[in-house]
Parts: structure tokens; sequence; C-alpha cells
């Protein structure tokens, strides 16, 4: 009897040393996500096509899956920042004024840094792009 009981928690001694083993391994291999603020936020004029100036402000974060990313978006910071004023510059006052239409500036301006980013570097760790502050003046 005293062998079976010995044998139990031998095993369980075993089982948790190796579940905290796999939980530790699982810790290292998941992602990291990091996120950077484009800080000064973006100021640009909209709707060129109007005889009235329209100005827009975005606040815009990027999500990483590594530091290394981070560090390429650093590194070509003035060409991120280019690509999406260019891109905020060209919307309409028609997509600026509802969020389907923000939402789809942002998912846009996503795929222009994703795109710049893959040119410069060959590939790109860029999950997601965010609009922390978004006013626009009509």
């Amino acid at each position: 009897m005293k062998g079976a009981w010995r044998l139990t928690l031998a095993g369980l001694v075993a089982w948790a040393i190796a579940a905290s083993a796999l939980a530790e391994g699982e810790e290292a291999a998941a992602p990291q996500i990091q996120y950077f603020d484009l800080d000064p936020p973006f100021v640009t004029n909209y709707d060129v096509s109007t005889s009235k100036l329209k100005f827009v402000k975005a606040a815009v974060a990027v999500r990483a899956t590594s530091q290394a990313a981070v560090n390429e978006v650093i590194s070509h910071e003035p060409l991120v920042r280019h690509e999406i004023v260019m891109l905020l510059s060209r919307q309409t006052e028609e997509t600026m004024s509802t969020s389907a239409g923000q939402e789809s500036v942002r998912t846009e301006a996503l795929k222009v840094v994703q795109d710049a980013l893959k040119k410069e570097t060959g590939s790109t760790q860029i999950d997601d792009l965010l609009f922390t502050e978004f006013v626009v003046q009509r």
C-alpha cells in the first residue's frame, strides 16, 4: 500500500514538472506584442477638390509581433509617415465623415505601411495600425 501511494505521488510530481516546463515553453514561443506610436500625430489637409480647407489630425500607433519589427518601423519612419500623409490627403469628405469610411482609411493605411516596409526590408511583421485619435475639421 505504501509503495502504491509513493508511486502515485511520484507520478503527480513528474506530471507537475512536465506541465510547468510546457507552460514555460508556451510562454517563450508566444509572440510579444509591441505597440509603437508614430509621434507627432499626423495633421494634413484632405479633399483638396473644394475651395474650403479641411483638415484631419490622426494619432497613429502600429502593433507588431516583435521588437525587431518595431525597429524596422523606426528605421523607416520617414517613409511610413509619408505614406500615411499621402493616404490621408487623398481622402474625400464623404469618406472622412463616417465611421465606416474612417475604418476603410485605417485598413488602407495598414496596407500601405506593410507594403512600404516589405519593399524596403523584404518582410513585415506589422499586424495592425490603430488610430488612437482621429479629428476631422470640415
